[in-house]
């Protein structure tokens, strides 16, 4: 017996994709500050903020990704009969929440 092949996860939409390319170019310019400062001999407290930074970044980038992946689920397992909209506003107070918390 062989098993179903799996589903293709679908696409990100254009806005959410946009969202998260311009967050990683961003987090990719902070990292060749880095290299630059490293580079320079900076001092360590200066490498430090700026590596926070980093960090910063890509793990907001992972938290939104996340979120649009709970959305495409929510999406594709409606069972509730809320309009797609609604998901959307749901996904995007979530959102804000998990940036406040940080």
């Amino acid at each position: 017996m062989s098993a179903a092949p799996p589903t293709a996860a679908p696409a990100l939409n254009p806005q959410r994709r946009s969202e998260l390319l311009h967050r990683l170019r961003r987090a990719e310019g902070q990292v060749r500050g880095l290299q630059k400062l490293l580079e320079e001999g900076a001092d360590c407290t200066k490498i430090a903020q700026q590596l926070l930074a980093t960090r910063h970044a890509l793990d907001s980038t992972y938290v939104r990704l996340n979120l649009s992946v709970a959305e495409q689920e929510l999406a594709a397992h409606q069972t509730e009969g809320l309009p797609p909209e609604a998901i959307g506003e749901v996904i995007d107070r979530l959102q804000d929440r998990l940036g406040r918390a940080r």
